[in-house]
């Protein structure tokens, strides 16, 4: 690996990344409803490869191949969320959860992890880009980039 391609690897914008991942999990419960599975599942260390089988229902063609290729999706979607998720850190896993699966509030949030609510705005930004950094990952399925990069030259 040459030099321009390892500093590319901290060019990125921490605060869109962060916004990127908020935005993803914004429609996670859709991807995690589409997929057949409780969001609340993730908290589970149980994984499962069971297949996904689909209806054959008599439906408008688009639409048909549409669903079938959202329903395919999803579940690939969710293995690669639970992949990132067990491979961050504690807290940050504790964050994500608590905010996007349990939906509690920034001080409810801060109780939890015993920090003022400032100190829990840092750990919940370090928490989106160690899960953007994780899902992008060479081991999950879609390896999805949910990075911004902040646009500087590189040298």
């Amino acid at each position: 690996m040459d030099g321009a391609k390892l500093t590319a690897l901290f060019e990125y914008d921490d605060e869109q990344t962060a916004k990127n991942v908020n935005n993803f999990f914004k429609a996670f419960k859709r991807i995690s409803r589409m997929a057949g599975e409780d969001p609340s599942a993730l908290k589970s260390p149980v994984i499962t490869d069971t297949p996904v089988s689909h209806d054959g229902g008599n439906h408008n063609e688009d639409k048909l191949v549409e669903h079938i290729n959202a329903t395919d999706l999803a579940p690939k979607i969710m293995s690669d969320v639970r992949f990132a998720l067990n491979h961050i850190s504690q807290r940050s896993k504790m964050i994500i959860l608590g905010v996007y699966v349990d939906e509690l509030s920034q001080v409810i949030m801060a109780e939890k992890l015993q920090c003022c609510k400032s100190s829990y705005k840092i750990y919940k930004k370090v928490a989106l880009n160690e899960f953007a950094d994780s899902l992008s990952s060479k081991k999950t399925i879609l390896q999805l980039d949910l990075h911004k990069e902040n646009g500087k030259e590189l040298v």
